[in-house]
C-alpha cells in the first residue's frame, strides 16, 4: 500500500509490460477529486501512463478510475470495457459502487452519478461538470448534430463521434471535436452558439414533459448518445 500527496491510500500492483513482458510495480491513481494534481495529468493524457523500466516502452494502465466531488455532489466512474454493448452490466457495477460509498458515508447528499466506458468520455464528463453544463443536454445536442443532415461537416454517426472541446475557454460557443471512429483521431471541429445551448437547456429542463422525455432517453448513469444506438 502507498500513500499519495493527498493522504489517499493507493494499491501497489504488479503488471507486465505489453511489449517485453517484464514485470513492474505500479501504483495507479484510481480516485480523483477537484484540486488534485492528478487531474492535470488526466487532461494532458498522462494519467496512469507508465514507462517500462526494461525496454522504455510507455503504456497506459487500463484501470477503473472514480472522480468524486462531494460539494457537487457528483460521481463519475470510468470503467474501461472492450465491448461497449455491455454498458448495462457496467451500470449495475456503478450502482453497487455508489451504494458502497453511501453506506460508508451516509451523511453525503445523493450525487449525480455518471458512467463512462472510454477515457476520453471520462475527461469530457469531468470538463462538463467543471463548466457547469448539463451533460444530458449536451448529449441531446450531439444527437441533433449527428443525426440531422445539412451540418457544416456532413457528420456521419456511423463513422464519427463528437466530444466536448474543453481546450477552448470560450463562453460564446459550445465547441466539439469530430473524431473518426476507425482511427480515433480528431479531424475537424464544429460548434454552436452558447446561447443556443442555453435555449435548448431551458426548453428541455423547464418543461416537465420534455424533462421526463430527457430522463427516458438517459434513465441511468450511462448518459451518452452512444446508448441510443446500442
Amino acid at each position: 500500500m502507498a500513500i499519495d500527496e493527498t493522504g489517499t491510500e493507493r494499491q501497489v500492483r504488479i503488471i507486465e509490460c505489453p511489449k517485453c513482458d517484464a514485470p513492474q510495480e505500479v501504483v495507479p491513481v484510481t480516485v480523483l477529486r477537484p484540486g488534485d494534481e492528478a487531474l492535470s495529468a488526466l487532461f494532458a493524457g498522462q494519467l496512469n501512463v507508465v514507462t517500462c523500466a526494461h525496454c522504455s516502452t510507455a503504456f497506459t494502465l487500463n484501470v477503473p478510475v472514480l472522480f468524486r466531488d462531494d460539494e457537487g455532489p457528483c460521481l463519475i466512474y470510468f470503467l474501461p470495457l472492450e465491448d461497449a454493448s455491455k454498458w448495462r452490466e457496467a451500470e449495475e457495477q456503478m450502482a453497487e459502487l455508489t451504494r458502497k460509498v453511501f453506506a460508508e458515508e451516509p451523511e453525503l447528499m445523493a450525487p449525480t452519478c455518471r458512467l463512462t466506458l472510454r477515457r476520453s468520455d471520462f475527461v469530457e464528463k469531468i470538463a462538463l461538470h467543471f463548466r457547469g453544463l448539463d451533460d444530458r443536454v449536451v448529449e441531446y445536442v450531439k444527437y441533433q448534430l449527428l443525426h440531422h443532415p445539412g451540418g457544416d461537416f456532413g457528420l456521419d454517426p456511423v463513422r464519427q463521434r463528437l466530444l466536448f472541446d474543453f481546450s477552448r475557454d470560450n463562453d460564446e460557443n459550445l465547441a466539439f471535436l469530430v473524431f473518426e471512429r476507425e482511427t480515433n483521431e480528431a479531424t475537424a471541429r464544429t460548434h454552436l452558439p452558447m446561447e443556443t445551448y442555453r435555449e435548448v437547456a431551458e426548453m428541455l429542463l423547464g418543461n416537465e414533459a420534455l424533462n421526463e422525455e430527457l430522463d427516458q432517453l438517459f434513465p441511468g448513469a450511462y448518459v451518452s448518445v452512444e446508448r441510443m444506438a446500442l
